[in-house]
């Protein structure tokens, strides 16, 4: 990863530049960032309250909010800071090219990083390219396409 552009960010920083509101900020830390990374790590996968469980089993496919946080982050950490505007709305798209090595994350007692690469960006959509992992081993990986909604909605 290329040479941070600041210091990480904590959970209320996270907070702020998110839609969501506890629990459903997943991500504790923007451990490094700059304009086409980021570095995250999470512990919410390790609570009996995490919204995104069903059943009482929390996918790895969960992972893709997981990631879709980290864009989300990302893109506002990199906007034009000239920009007069104020933040749009965006969602995933597409998450594709899925490729799990656990069936969910449950076992998983060390934190989560969250790993991203823009592979493309424009006025309306961003791809990127992400990885969840813990302890080093790669738990799921693929690809995030996310829209934008129009600049007044």
């Amino acid at each position: 990863m290329a040479e941070s552009l600041t210091a990480p960010l904590g959970y209320a920083g996270i907070e702020s530049l998110l839609p969501h509101a506890a629990p459903m900020v997943l991500l504790d830390v923007v451990e490094s960032w700059d304009s086409q990374t980021i570095c995250c790590s999470a512990q919410s996968h390790l609570a009996i309250d995490n919204p995104l469980r069903q059943s009482g089993i929390l996918s790895v496919y969960a992972g893709v909010e997981y990631a879709a946080q980290a864009q989300a982050i990302h893109a506002r950490l990199t906007a034009n800071a000239d920009a007069d505007e104020t933040p749009r709305k965006g969602f995933v798209a597409v998450a594709s090219k899925l490729e799990a090595s656990v069936r969910d994350l449950d076992e998983i007692a060390v934190p989560l990083q969250i790993e991203l690469t823009q592979l493309a960006a424009n006025d309306q959509s961003s791809l990127y390219r992400f990885s969840l992992s813990a302890a080093g081993n790669q738990l799921l990986q693929g690809e995030l396409l996310a829209v934008l909604a129009p600049a007044d909605e």
